[in-house]
C-alpha cells in the first residue's frame, strides 16, 4: 500500500459513511391537518368544557349549601371563597375532559382519513393532479405552500366517508349504544366525513386557482420588467455606440 492510498483512505471511508448514513436516514411526514385541526378542536373543547363545567359546579355547590346559608360576614367570605374554588376546579376538570375527548376524536379521524387515502393510493394509484415534491427553498421561490400529507394525489370524498363511518362504529361500540342510535352514529359519521373531504377538495381547488393566478401575475410582472430593460437598452445603446465611435475618430493632437 502506497502513501497515496493511505491519504485517500480516510476520505473514501468518510464518503462511504456519509452515503450509508444518508441512505439509512428515516423521514417522518406528519400531515398538516393532523397538526392544526386536533389542536383547534382541543381548544374548542376546552372552552366548551370550562363554561359547562363551571356552571355545573356552581349550581351543584348552591344546591348542596342551600340549607346552610352563612349568617356572618366571615361566613359569607368563606362561602364565596369555597364556591369559587369549586367552580374553578370543576371548570378545569370538565375543560380538560372535553379537550381530550374532542381533540382525540379529531386526531383519530384525520389519522384514519390519511391512512385510508394512503392505502387507496397504494392499491389503485393516486387520482387527480399529483403534487410535485418541492423543497422548502423551491416553495419559497415559487411562492407555493402546500399541505403535507401521506397522499400524493387528490383527496377523495370516499376517504373521509370511510374514516367517519369507522369512527362512528368505534363510538357506538365503545358506548354500547342501542341499535337505532348505533346505526345513526355510523350514518352521521359517514355523512360528516364525506362532507369534510368534499370541503377539503373545494379548498384545494380554490388554492390551485389562487396559485395559478399568482403565478400568472408574477410572470406578467417579470415580462414587463424585461420589456422595460429591453427598451432602455435600445434607447441607450445607439447613443453609447455613437459616443464611442466619435471618440475613436478624433485626430490625435501632439
Amino acid at each position: 500500500m502506497s502513501l497515496a492510498d493511505l491519504a485517500e483512505s480516510p476520505s473514501s471511508s468518510s464518503t462511504s459513511s456519509s452515503s450509508s448514513a444518508s441512505s439509512s436516514r428515516i423521514s417522518l411526514t406528519i400531515p398538516t391537518s393532523l397538526l392544526i385541526l386536533p389542536t383547534t378542536a382541543a381548544l374548542i373543547g376546552l372552552s366548551i368544557g370550562v363554561v359547562r363545567g363551571g356552571n355545573k359546579a356552581r349550581l351543584r355547590f348552591l344546591a348542596e349549601n342551600a340549607h346552610r346559608q352563612p349568617k356572618t360576614v366571615q361566613g359569607w367570605y368563606f362561602y364565596t371563597k369555597t364556591r369559587n374554588y369549586r367552580v374553578f376546579f370543576g371548570a378545569l376538570r370538565s375543560g380538560g375532559k372535553y379537550a381530550l375527548g374532542l381533540g382525540g376524536a379529531t386526531a383519530g379521524y384525520f389519522l384514519v382519513d390519511e391512512s385510508v387515502g394512503w392505502t387507496r393510493e397504494r392499491l389503485f394509484g393516486p387520482k387527480g393532479d399529483v403534487a410535485p415534491q418541492l423543497d422548502d427553498e423551491d416553495e419559497e421561490e415559487e411562492g407555493i405552500y402546500r399541505k403535507t400529507g401521506w397522499r400524493k394525489g387528490q383527496v377523495m370524498w370516499e376517504d373521509g366517508a370511510a374514516a367517519g363511518g369507522l369512527l362512528g362504529l368505534v363510538v357506538g361500540t365503545a358506548y354500547r349504544l342501542p341499535r337505532p342510535l348505533f346505526i345513526r352514529s355510523v350514518l352521521m359519521g359517514t355523512i360528516l366525513g364525506g362532507t369534510t373531504s368534499a370541503m377539503q377538495i373545494a379548498q384545494a381547488h380554490i388554492g390551485k386557482l389562487r396559485d395559478e393566478q399568482e403565478r400568472a401575475e408574477r410572470l406578467a410582472t417579470k415580462a414587463e420588467a424585461n420589456a422595460a430593460i429591453a427598451s432602455i437598452t435600445e434607447e441607450v445603446g445607439p447613443a453609447l455606440a455613437l459616443r464611442g465611435g466619435g471618440s475613436n475618430t478624433e485626430p490625435a493632437t501632439i
